[in-house]
């Protein structure tokens, strides 16, 4: 009897254990897959667990439908899942739904709210909503008072944690002092920290360090080792101090052309740098014609991937996160700068494009960044796409795309957009160094016309960076008005008027991508919300949430 009783005791206690002991061996697996980028294995490891209410699994489940990783984007699957993962106990899941409540993520933004699932969160040991809660204390976010001194306790837990803007936080509380007795030797060990994750501005802090010889010894190579790379991850000032290394010929050769085009870049990120603005006056004189010209060559050209490759890769950053934890792609501005980021992949170049038709097989893109590939391929989803049909006069090209499963979005007809108008573009800028999925912008019609009045175009006041070419431009209820070509070239323009321009981009209109979409044979829907009373005009983030499901990443390798 009791050999029975041992038997079953053993039976009832493996067929218990078993379930969990196969669900923690998944999650490990999943969570190697997504180390590795293996979005897609990790997706149908993750699925079954997160159906059984796991609530790791929901957190990073919703996290790859938050980032569009493996699965087309989508924020209300996402926010579903944080709901359950918070509903769960997971501090992941809490915080990531505090983020989405924060930013209007598919939910209404509610900011106390949100500071009050980041402090649920934190005090279930989530470094990211340490930040924020104390970040909420800092600046009196929320309905908090402000109450800087409480604020350090969450800011040094988080940091001790990784997480890589509370380094750079801390670092520059003990830089200037601030809540901490000033010590430049310890401001300098959380620069390293932080910058070693990519935060942009730990790392402009640790290279001027280097340069002035404050905490470390003066060492210029260091200094513009970490410089360039903030630079290349769009730090207004650190673009200003590389411009001075070339200017000066401090550490590297001297180089005209590369300092006005670094401080062209400075003023380009950040128009209030009088310091830049004074220096491209100051090396336009010195420069001759030749010099001028290759400084605007270049600047048309940046970034090139080679060099910003490079540039990173000289902190060895990059090595060290690829043999560190996972990463955790956070996609949202002021988030955790090691999960925002991922290293460069071997691409040769990118873009952006938009699912079209009735038929969710075809992507429009501009010609220019599928010209001369060898193979294309549509992420998230890895597909391999031929180009259909070309237009090279208006810089359109129709992809054709097998199996891809994504919704497609409509062209707006009848009463055309005006001048004023309020418009959202999405695009993948900078791929490999911003953070993973599209990113949103917004701005205005400006003129509708292009340089010389092309009328094939309209100018746009959204901000436009290098990858965002072939993404959509929508209007505010989520209809197409144009494809997102070009930005004006800012030093010729400047050369001409004295003044460098914001903002002066430019689109494909409507018509002109309707005419060739008829060219190709493409049957495409079209709608006339602008004009329905019953219509609802959206917010900016709603028209993102809805773009974001259609808009991919075009990856073009001309090798």
């Amino acid at each position: 009897m009791k050999k029975f009783q041992c038997a079953f005791s053993l039976f009832l206690s493996t067929a218990i254990l078993a379930p969990a002991v196969a669900q923690v061996g998944d999650l490990a697996a999943a969570t190697e897959a997504i180390k590795r980028r293996d979005y897609s294995t990790a997706i149908k490891l993750l699925q079954p667990l997160a159906d059984n209410g796991q609530p790791a699994a929901m957190a990073l489940l919703g996290k790859l439908h938050l980032y569009g990783q493996g699965t087309i984007k989508d924020e209300s699957i996402a926010v579903r899942l944080f709901k359950k993962a918070t509903e769960a106990g997971s501090a992941e899941g809490t915080y990531l739904l505090a983020q989405q409540i924060y930013l209007g993520n598919g939910l209404e933004k509610d900011e106390a709210r949100a500071v009050s699932l980041y402090l649920r969160a934190a005090q279930l040991g989530n470094a990211d909503a340490k930040f924020w809660y104390g970040l909420s204390l800092y600046r009196g976010l929320g309905g908090l008072q402000k109450d800087p001194p409480a604020s350090l306790a969450w800011f040094r837990q988080a940091a001790e944690q990784g997480q890589a803007l509370a380094q750079s936080w801390l670092g520059g509380f003990y830089d200037h002092g601030d809540l901490v007795e000033k010590n430049p030797y310890e401001a300098i060990n959380w620069y390293r920290k932080a910058a070693l994750q990519f935060e942009p501005q730990a790392q402009r802090n640790l290279g001027v360090a280097y340069a002035r010889g404050i905490g470390v010894s003066r060492d210029d190579a260091e200094a513009f080792k970490w410089l360039h790379s903030a630079a290349y991850l769009r730090d207004s000032l650190a673009q200003d101090w590389v411009g001075a290394f070339y200017e000066n010929g401090r550490y590297v050769l001297p180089d005209l052309a590369l300092a006005y085009m670094w401080y062209a870049l400075s003023v380009a990120h950040d128009g209030r740098n009088k310091l830049a603005k004074a220096a491209i006056e100051r090396v336009t004189a010195k420069l001759t014609p030749a010099q001028l010209a290759e400084a605007q060559s270049k600047l048309k050209q940046w970034p090139v991937n080679a060099e910003l490759l490079k540039a990173v890769n000289d902190t060895g950053a990059i090595k060290l996160l690829d043999s560190s934890a996972p990463e955790q792609p956070t996609g949202t501005a002021g988030t955790t700068a090691s999960a925002a980021r991922e290293p460069i992949a071997a691409v040769n170049k990118s873009g952006t494009g938009f699912v079209i038709g009735t038929l969710p097989s075809f992507v429009v893109t501009n010609f220019h960044v599928v010209k001369g590939c060898r193979a294309i391929k549509v992420m998230p989803s890895g597909l391999p796409a031929v180009v259909q049909a070309k237009d090279e006069r208006n810089d359109l090209a129709l992809l054709s795309v097998a199996n891809l499963r994504a919704p497609s979005l409509k062209l707006r007809s009848g009463r055309t957009i005006r001048p004023g108008d309020e418009l959202v573009t999405l695009g993948y800028p900078l791929s490999g160094l911003l953070a993973a999925g599209a990113s949103v912008s917004t701005g205005t019609l400006t003129n509708l016309g292009g340089l010389g009045n092309d009328t094939s175009l309209f100018q746009i006041s959204v901000p436009t960076q290098p990858g965002n070419s072939g993404g959509p431009v929508l209007d505010h209820y989520g209809q197409v008005v144009g494809v997102v070509v070009s930005q004006i070239n800012a030093v010729s323009i400047s050369q001409v008027t004295g003044v460098i321009p914001q903002n002066i981009n430019f689109a494909i209109n409507a018509s002109t991508l309707s005419s060739f979409l008829d060219a190709s044979n493409v049957d495409f829907g079209t709608t006339q919300l602008q004009q329905d009373a019953k219509a609802k005009r959206m917010e900016a983030a709603d028209v993102g949430v809805l773009g974001r499901r259609s808009t991919v990443k075009i990856e073009c390798n001309v090798n």
